[in-house]
């Protein structure tokens, strides 16, 4: 019966690092014609009340005790509204590829986190750091040959940091109330208040009048990426970290950028330079490195 549990947590989690990864793509042809807040607040408005409608066909209780009211806003202006304004605007100025590669130095950042808490990190862990962010700007640069890296080339890039930094810090401050609440209540509520709170503001600057400017084509992937990558990924989430913890959880994440990439190469043709297969390989040992003195640290008591 464990068995059997943790390959089905196994194949869920395969799953969901596939559908989170295929929003880079997808997304990049919706931002051609829709402006990155109003895209990145609407969509998470749609994946927030899947999340809700989840929650009443299991009948779980929806509401929040009063004392986590202002905790939950607050995630929900760090994990969705700043997180999704970075990665919206930063899809809008960059290559879907990049992207997923750059996200992957969220790792990284929960390892500075960690260390910043008090969690000693070893110095295979310092080496993971440093290794992934060389292959950040091995992508950046795109070029095995030359520097070409010039502020165009980091505007897009600094963005997703950002991003990535905002969604470690997230994950992390959610912990404690993800134990007490549950993972679900938590990722329903921080996903509908943190997109209420952006969609509002995108309309300062941008019009509703963008959704009548959408082909049939986009706006199916507007509301693909608003239910798989967010809502059914975040449903995937909650049930691999049930059946099989975060370690094991985290390895699967780093299959998103190959999602990501493999499809922004093959449907949108995003160029897949030399340069940026190394630079991902690269990015991807280092968050491993990481990833592995985490766990290491995690054993060792403090």
């Amino acid at each position: 019966m464990k068995a059997t549990r943790r390959w089905t947590g196994d194949a869920i989690m395969l799953a969901t690092a596939l559908l989170m990864g295929s929003s880079y793509p997808f997304a990049k042809d919706v931002l051609a014609t829709m402006s990155p807040l109003l895209y990145s607040g609407s969509r998470y408005l749609i994946a927030g009340l899947f999340l809700f409608a989840v929650m009443l066909m299991r009948r779980q209780p929806l509401g929040l005790p009063q004392r986590d009211w202002l905790p939950i806003l607050l995630l929900s202006v760090l994990g969705v509204a700043i997180f999704q304004a970075c990665w919206g605007l930063a899809m809008a100025r960059s290559a879907p590829s990049l992207g997923s590669i750059v996200m992957t130095t969220t790792t990284a950042f929960s390892a500075i986190l960690a260390r910043l808490a008090g969690r000693r990190l070893p110095a295979l862990g310092w080496s993971g750091i440093v290794i992934a962010f060389a292959g950040v700007v091995l992508v950046v640069n795109n070029s095995l040959t030359r520097i070409t890296l010039a502020a165009a080339s980091l505007d897009g890039a600094l963005l997703w940091m950002a991003s990535a930094f905002a969604w470690a810090l997230y994950v992390e401050r959610c912990a404690p109330f993800n134990r007490r609440l549950g993972t679900l209540k938590v990722m329903a509520w921080t996903t509908l208040l943190g997109a209420g709170l952006l969609t509002p503001l995108s309309l300062v600057f941008d019009s509703l009048g963008e959704f009548g400017h959408l082909t049939d084509r986009q706006w199916l992937y507007w509301l693909y990426t608003a239910i798989f990558p967010v809502g059914v990924a975040f449903l995937g989430l909650t049930a691999g970290l049930e059946r099989l913890g975060v370690s094991r959880v985290m390895l699967y994440m780093y299959l998103i950028p190959v999602a990501g990439v493999g499809l922004s190469a093959a449907f949108f043709g995003d160029p897949l330079t030399p340069a940026r297969v190394l630079g991902g390989l690269v990015v991807l040992l280092g968050v491993v490195l990481t990833r592995v003195a985490l766990d290491r640290a995690a054993r060792v008591p403090v």
